[in-house]
């Protein structure tokens, strides 16, 4: 069940919520360690986590923010750039 935050009028869900759904904007938090890794190197088809982090982020209509371990910001930025895909590392 999604949670309007009543200050900041934002919605919390967690990921299994928002099947079908969609955001303008959508915060993914990968806080351990591998994070990166296993978005580069795992497969969606038999890795229930990565096929989590997938369904999270295709819920975005206009931007998808990541949160991750500084050690690893590089890794997935060099990643998403190889991919085509625009980012902005803040």
């Amino acid at each position: 069940m999604s949670r309007i935050q009543a200050a900041t009028g934002i919605r919390t869900n967690i990921v299994h919520q928002l099947k079908g759904d969609e955001a303008d904007g959508v915060l993914l938090l990968l806080p351990d360690a591998g994070s990166a890794q296993r978005w580069d190197t795992a497969d969606p088809a038999t890795d229930e986590v990565l096929r989590v982090w997938c369904v999270a982020v295709t819920r975005a209509r206009r931007l998808v923010a990541v949160a991750l371990p500084d050690e690893e910001r590089d890794q997935l930025a060099r990643l998403l750039t190889e991919r085509q895909v625009a980012v902005r590392v803040a």
